[in-house]
């Protein structure tokens, strides 16, 4: 017999098998569809609350604020700002921060005002890389790496995006508009990234030369009090170069936040601010929810194996006869496995694709509702890539075709250690 023939002859054998006990067969791939449905579900639907709730908590500011000592802080119920000042600290001071003990994220910001147009306006350097308390302010599905020439506006500034704006005869499109935060520094700002800054730095003297005031407009102009102000005429002030005016800190999940504090402030020129630490409690509390609830699962699953095993065996031992039949007649245990592995394949096969279509109209059916709701709350549910979306489905359906083969595995193999002639002699179940 060739190869394709034996194939097809187990292949018919098995799904003879399966119309057997049909309903018995149906129950099985239920349970099965079921299982990857709700896993396919809960991993898309576990991505995009995690996200949705991470980015909340990131909106609610950062756990600890390092400022220069005697800088101005603007501490509000939600979000802690930073006001521009003369005092600036150290690029170098970013590296002995994240050290810090239970330190996760140390993200930098640069604030400076800058002229334009006439008037004076706010901007907002920051590194969207480490950044976590103003991309989140985005609306959904506008977070994206910002440019060197683009910039993010607050809620309250006229400019709108896809509209354009000069700064020290540099041109920057503003990409997107941020949420209403209910901070006045943080509506009013422009916000840009650290090489757009160095950008402007670096065309500031060109305009400034370009734009050389006459005998009039210095006899009508008002003197500059400040370091940090600016004029039309020089767009920046003169700054220094790898200076920051703030590090915002997030903890990691088991840092205590008083201990965190107390070691940062070992560090001679600074001010630590806190945040809300009800904020941060919570924030540090959802990784251990989420670990209960992926232990709750793995624990259904382990059950569901138990089931799926258990059922197998009944399968295998009400066919005591036959395989001991099969066996008188010259089939080899490698065979007797293969039909008993196939017969798995089939029924976890098409429940694993049930399941999938299944989970698709559980993530539909939940994001017309729970989407809506969340999104009420301000809790944004953005979906997850394409690509996390076919993995997640993909190995669900693997997961499902894995648990009938590990569950059929076992009763099979100890069915071939059975003498043909014992088997045929034992009762079925």
């Amino acid at each position: 017999m060739s190869f394709l023939s034996s194939v097809h002859l187990l292949l018919r054998l098995a799904a003879q098998n399966v119309g057997r006990r049909l309903l018995r067969s149906l129950f099985l791939g239920l349970a099965i569809m079921i299982a990857v449905g709700v896993g396919f579900a809960g991993a898309v639907l576990g991505w995009s609350l995690h996200n949705g709730v991470l980015t909340s908590f990131s909106r609610m500011g950062a756990d600890l604020v390092i400022v220069p000592h005697g800088a101005l802080i603007n501490l509000t119920s939600t979000l802690l700002t930073v006001q521009p000042t003369e005092l600036e600290l150290d690029e170098s001071l970013g590296e002995a921060l994240r050290r810090a003990p239970g330190v996760v994220v140390a993200a930098p910001q640069r604030l400076v005002r800058a002229g334009v147009e006439g008037r004076s306006i706010s901007l907002i350097a920051y590194d969207p890389r480490r950044d976590f308390t103003i991309e989140p302010w985005l609306p959904q599905g506008l977070r994206s790496s910002l440019g060197a020439e683009e910039l993010l506006v607050g809620e309250r500034v006229p400019q709108k995006p896809g509209e354009t704006i000069s700064i020290c005869g540099r041109t920057l499109t503003v990409v997107g508009r941020l949420r209403h935060t209910g901070v006045g520094p943080v509506d009013e700002s422009y916000f840009l990234t650290f090489a757009g800054l160095d950008g402007l730095i670096a065309a500031a003297p060109r305009a400034a030369v370009a734009r050389a005031p006459d005998a009039e407009e210095l006899h009508h102009r008002e003197p500059l009090h400040a370091h940090h102000s600016a004029s039309p005429a020089t767009c920046l002030p003169d700054l220094a170069p790898d200076k920051m005016s703030a590090y915002l800190l997030q903890l990691s999940a088991g840092a205590s936040l008083e201990q965190a504090r107390f070691a940062i402030g070992q560090i001679p020129g600074i001010k630590v601010v806190s945040g809300n630490p009800i904020f941060t409690t919570a924030r540090q509390s959802l990784g251990s929810l989420l670990w209960g609830v992926g232990a709750f699962a793995a624990l259904l699953i382990l059950a569901l194996l138990f089931v799926v095993t258990l059922l197998f065996s009944a399968i295998v031992q009400e066919r005591y006869r036959e395989i001991g039949m099969l066996r008188a007649m010259g089939a080899r245990p490698g065979q007797i496995i293969a039909i008993t592995l196939l017969e798995s394949v089939l029924i976890t096969g098409a429940g694993g694709v049930a399941g999938v279509a299944f989970g698709a109209l559980l993530i539909f059916f939940a994001a017309r509702s729970m989407g809506f709701y969340f999104e009420s709350l301000g809790v944004p549910l953005d979906g997850p890539p394409d690509e996390f979306i076919v993995v997640a489905g993909v190995v669900c359906l693997v997961f499902g075709l894995a648990l009938g083969v590990v569950g059929a595995l076992f009763p099979g193999r100890r069915a071939i250690r059975l003498e043909p002639a014992q088997m045929i002699q034992m009762d079925g179940a």
